[in-house]
Formats: C-alpha cells, sequence, structure tokens
C-alpha cells in the first residue's frame, strides 16, 4: 500500500485494512484511494476536515472519463465515506444525482480471422528498446487470455508458481470478487508457456517486466493498440478490447459444448465456474454474445435457463 499525504493520510490507512480484513484486496484498494488521497492533498492542501463542497468538486467529471469510469471512481468513494460516518468521523456523501447509471457495453464480437490477424500482429512485433521482451509476453499472454478464458488483468498477477506444468493449470488468484480458481491450459498452450518459461528462467511473476515487477495494465492496452493497427481492427467501431478475447473465448466454449449435445442448464454451471463468476447472471450474459441463428437455435433451452437464474439467484427469502 502506498503513502497517502491528505489530511484524510490515517482513515485511508484504516479503511484499506478494515476492507482487508473483509477479503478485499488492500494493494487495489490502496491504488483506488490513492487517487481520491491525491485529489484532497492538491486541491485542498490547507484542509483539515472533509466537506461536502470537496466531495461535490470530487464528484466532478474529469476530462474525458466515460459514465462507468466515473461511476466506478465515485463507489469507490462512496464506501470510503459510508466507513467514515460509521466511525462518526464526517457525515458527507455522495450525492445520488451525481453518480451516472451504467452503460452497457457492446463487445466486439472477434471472428475467426481476426483472432488469426491479431495473433500473427503479436508474432510479429518487433523489437523495441522502450519495451523490452514485448516480441516475448505478447503472444503468449493473448493466447493465454484466449485460450483460458481470462480476464485481461488476471495474466499480470499470475505468479511463476501459479503455472502447473505437470498438471498442465493455471491457479487464478484473488480475482474478480476475490475468488480463486484453477484453469486448464491446452496442449498447444501448454508448449508455449514451457518454451517462454525457459527462456526467461527463475522470476517472481510469471509475465515479470524487464525490472521484475509486475506488468501495468496500460502495458497491455498500449501493446494491444499496435496489434488492433497491424491487424486493421484498430477503426472498427467498436474498437475491440483486450477483453474481447475473454469474450470470443467463451462464445466458442459455448458452440463446443452445444455441438457436444451438453444441457443448457449444466453449461451454465460449467461457465460460471470456468469464468469465475459469482453470479448466473454474469454467466447468461455470454449466451447472449452468440450470433443471432445460435441464440434463437432450439440447442439453447432459454426456459431452462431461465429456472436456474431465477430460483439460484433470489434472495434467499424469495426462494421456494
Amino acid at each position: 500500500m502506498g503513502e497517502f499525504k491528505s489530511f484524510l493520510s490515517g482513515q485511508l490507512h484504516g479503511y484499506v485494512e478494515f476492507r482487508g480484513s473483509l477479503g478485499y484486496s488492500e494493494k487495489s484498494l490502496g491504488e483506488r484511494a490513492a487517487t481520491f488521497d491525491r485529489f484532497i492533498h492538491a486541491r485542498f492542501p490547507g484542509a483539515t476536515t472533509l466537506s461536502q463542497e470537496m466531495v461535490d468538486v470530487w464528484s466532478e467529471t474529469r476530462g474525458r472519463e466515460g459514465p462507468n469510469g466515473k461511476r466506478a471512481r465515485l463507489s469507490t468513494t462512496s464506501t470510503f465515506l459510508k466507513y467514515l460516518k460509521e466511525k462518526g468521523c464526517c457525515d458527507v456523501q455522495i450525492l445520488a444525482e451525481a453518480v451516472p447509471k451504467s452503460l452497457h457495453f457492446n463487445p466486439f464480437i472477434l471472428s475467426d480471422r481476426n483472432l488469426s490477424d491479431i495473433f500473427h500482429a503479436a508474432d510479429t512485433m518487433p523489437v523495441c528498446r522502450f519495451s523490452p521482451n514485448r516480441e516475448y509476453v505478447m503472444p503468449v499472454m493473448l493466447r493465454m487470455m484466449y485460450c483460458c478464458a481470462l480476464r485481461p488483468g488476471e495474466p499480470f498477477r499470475l505468479l511463476r508458481e501459479d503455472i502447473d506444468f505437470a498438471k498442465g493449470t493455471i491457479f487464478i488468484r484473488q480475482s474478480k470478487k476475490h475468488k480463486d480458481r484453477t484453469v486448464w491450459m491446452s496442449e498447444d498452450l501448454l508448449v508455449l508457456c514451457k518454451e517462454y518459461d525457459d527462456i526467461f528462467g527463475d522470476r517472481p511473476f510469471f509475465f515479470t517486466s524487464p525490472t521484475r515487477n509486475m506488468y501495468a495494465p496500460s502495458w497491455l492496452k498500449s501493446q494491444f493498440k499496435i496489434c488492433l493497427k497491424k491487424a486493421g481492427l484498430y477503426d472498427k467501431v467498436p474498437r475491440p478490447r483486450p477483453y474481447e478475447l475473454r469474450h470470443a473465448s467463451a462464445s466458442r466454449i459455448i458452440l463446443k459444448w452445444l455441438n457436444e449435445g451438453i444441457g443448457s442448464v449444466e453449461m451454465l454451471y460449467r461457465l460460471k465456474v470456468h469464468l469465475g463468476h459469482e453470479k448466473f447472471e454474469d454467466s447468461m450474459y455470454y449466451f447472449h454474445t452468440l450470433p443471432n441463428n445460435l441464440v434463437n437455435s432450439t440447442k439453447i433451452d432459454w426456459d431452462s435457463l431461465d429456472g436456474v437464474y431465477s430460483t439460484l439467484e433470489a434472495p434467499e427469502d424469495e426462494k421456494n
């Protein structure tokens, strides 16, 4: 956890530690709390008490900030303010009208040709002195994200010991909603990871930066942008994001299970575990990213899926 500089320093440390004791990632919490701390320190350097005016200024939209980004930023601050209120330190809040509604993002559905072009772009990345080793990292990282349906942030946190070459598995630690899970690699991916591991040898993270630290998410975004340009996808609307590799993987897994005749309910359970979802609702979303002819296919028993969702996602007092 980094050092806070504003007059809220002690309370922010207490908040992060408290949330950490509940199972939340202190590192992630610390990074989010630091943005609010820097704002208070820069805009109100002589302040000693948090006021509604300060929070209102913080609640204003920043530059090119989108609705979802602003919503996430204010959500973190709101939780901190509730913590302060519980402790009797202050009684200010994020006003409801300042929080924008969450906008649903329509993913770019990657075709087989799109995927091939992206992987080829990663395989042919030139050596760059400003980004050493990218020509080794990107081909493996992107294929791992696709083959194992990983979230973009998950490869960065992988320790070398999280890759079990004997079993062919990857252990995902404390991901979204702080859940651990294990995913299996295909034979081709396992061979590729072994070759990559032999090149870099002993190191803390599987994808360790030249400074032996964890790569930053911004690094992947910048390198993925280069791949999109080489693949002719940069100007597409919507522009593909690294997260699209997870979408592409999930949709192809569903198609494979459909062809194998796996029932819709069993498929939903499998997908929930494989993707590390907490709610069935999150897994159901991936069925709707399939091509329309498959969404309307009789192979998908929507009544059964709706039954599972309505039964298992309802509050305890609403269940039959």
